[in-house]
């Protein structure tokens, strides 16, 4: 981690910090919004026994015996976050590029991430393809930013 990113956090926790509202708040409102599509269709779809953790992270974060949505938490202290997808007995990796802006909240509630998709690869066990649908991450936006097309 760059002297300057780490200064920026430490900007972003004092900011939240001193914050009377609700301050800096990393959950799913900062998180990417991803639905599945079959390929064939280009309906919404879902997939079975689902389990998706990040590279580098203990902890499971999403784990559905059945899911056609989910949230994907990137990592803020980078402009990039690699998960591994699991359906049923395949899996698949998928890469996140970013770039990232800190935003005053509305409100005057502190500081929030903005972020832009930039691209996202990924591997072709399961995934056929994934589309950016909606680049901009925005705090408190409800709003599918990645379709993610399987076989």
């Amino acid at each position: 981690m760059t002297a300057a990113r780490i200064t920026l956090a430490l900007i972003v926790l004092a900011l939240a910090a001193a914050c009377t509202n609700d301050g800096l708040v990393l959950s799913y409102q900062h998180s990417v919004q991803v639905g599945l599509y079959s390929k064939n269709t280009h309906n919404d779809t879902t997939l079975m026994l689902v389990r998706i953790q990040g590279v580098g992270v203990d902890s499971i974060l999403v784990n559905e015996d059945i899911t056609g949505d989910f949230f994907l938490n990137l990592d803020l202290n980078s402009n990039t976050t690699d998960f591994v997808m699991h359906t049923q007995t395949l899996q698949d990796d998928l890469h996140f590029r970013y770039t990232m802006k800190l935003e005053a909240a509305a409100g005057g509630g502190g500081i929030v991430p903005r972020i832009t998709l930039d691209s996202i690869g990924h591997t072709q066990t399961f995934i056929d393809s994934v589309a950016i649908v909606n680049r901009e991450i925005v705090y408190n936006e409800n709003l599918e930013n990645v379709q993610i097309f399987v076989y």
